[in-house]
Parts: structure tokens; sequence; C-alpha cells
């Protein structure tokens, strides 16, 4: 495969995060009185903070402020922190080494916070592998609005056409798409992603490295 970079996302691609976010939110509603409705939870899965909260405002038992609803989570749960190293992909450090080793640069590109993502490079030893990040609070919009990646592609100084996302969630490889980059998606069907658009899709993030092998 003639790619000089590949941008990853990270939650669902990286770090196996969703479920345990969802989780907490499941609990969070209940806790206060909320009716839980579970299609809704589920599309928080791949959605930027901004828009989680709008959702989670829409499961609230009266109007509420999507920002003054996460500061009221942060109040309830100020201990809820997720060890990026015990949800880390298997072998994802290997894939890191081997696309180093070829000399591809990597990048990463998600709608979590900026805080979120150098916590997760840092805990999980990650961060030498990466030429860049991009957070999607830096922008208006986030995914599925490819802004983030045409910042990354930016930031990399390479075109679309030289680079390859590995993402999973349908806003995540529309993103990717509208910014001309073609995607590997990472197989995951406890959210009903719609995968449909991607030029491969792959069980495990790992087998990214099948696709350099044989393409």
């Amino acid at each position: 495969m003639n790619k000089k970079a590949v941008v990853f996302d990270m939650d669902g691609v990286l770090v196996d995060t969703e479920p345990i976010y969802l989780k907490m939110f499941r609990k969070f509603l209940k806790e206060n009185n909320c009716t839980v409705d579970e299609k809704l939870l589920k599309a928080i899965a791949g959605a930027s903070s901004k828009q989680t909260w709008k959702y989670m405002a829409d499961m609230w038992l009266e109007e509420i402020e999507p920002d003054k609803l996460h500061k009221l989570f942060r109040m309830e749960y100020p201990d809820f922190q997720i060890s990026y190293r015990e949800v880390l992909y298997p072998r994802v450090e290997e894939l890191l080494q081997y696309l180093r080793e070829k000399g591809i640069l990597i990048a990463l590109a998600s709608s979590s916070s900026d805080r979120a993502i150098r916590r997760m490079l840092r805990e999980t030893g990650l961060e030498i592998y990466f030429s860049c990040f991009v957070s999607g609070e830096m922008f208006r919009e986030s995914k599925p609005n490819p802004e983030i990646y045409l910042c990354v592609l930016e930031k990399l100084g390479m075109s679309a056409k030289e680079c390859l996302a590995v993402e999973d969630s349908t806003y995540g490889i529309q993103a990717a798409k509208a910014a001309g980059i073609e995607v590997v998606a990472v197989e995951d069907n406890r959210f009903s992603y719609n995968q449909s658009n991607a030029d491969w899709i792959v069980k495990k993030t790992f087998d990214l490295k099948k696709i350099f092998e044989s393409v």
C-alpha cells in the first residue's frame, strides 16, 4: 500500500472506552430517575463531547443546558476516570511499531478532548509514535464534519491520497471520506455503526497490518 501516513481515531480504535462511558451515562441517568433511551444512548458512541451532552440532555427529566448537565455529571462522579492502559486494544503498540519501521507517519484525529487524548497517549506510552494529534474540541463542529481531518492533513503536510484513516463510527468514517481520505473501519457490532462507506473493514485494529502487506 502506497500511503505515507495513517490517521487513527482513538475511542473504539486504539482503546475500548465506549462501553465504559455508556455504562456510566446509563447509571447517571437512572440514579437521577431519567428514562434511558437505549437507541439514543448508543448514538453517543463515536460522538463528540458536545454532541454527547446534547443527547444526554434530551433524556433528562427537565430542560437543561448540555454544559450544565456535563458539570453535574462531573460533580456526581468526581473520581470517574478511565484507565487507558487497561482498555488498550491488543497489539496496538506492535502495529504502531510496524508502521514506524516502514517510515509511515502516524497521527491521531479524535472527537475526545485534548486533555483525554494527552492522558491516553501518556498512560499507554504510545505518544512516542505520533507525529501529531487533533482534538474535535478545537472546532465548532467535530466529526462527521471533515474539518478535523483537513487539519491533520495540514499538520502532516500531505494530501488526502497519501493518507489512510482508521475509524469505527459512522461519524468518523463520514468525516474522513468527506476529506477525501480512504478509510479502514474496525468492525464493532455493539453500536449499530454504518460502516458501508469504508474502503476496507477489519475485525480488529491490528489487522491493518494485513492490508499494508497485501494491497
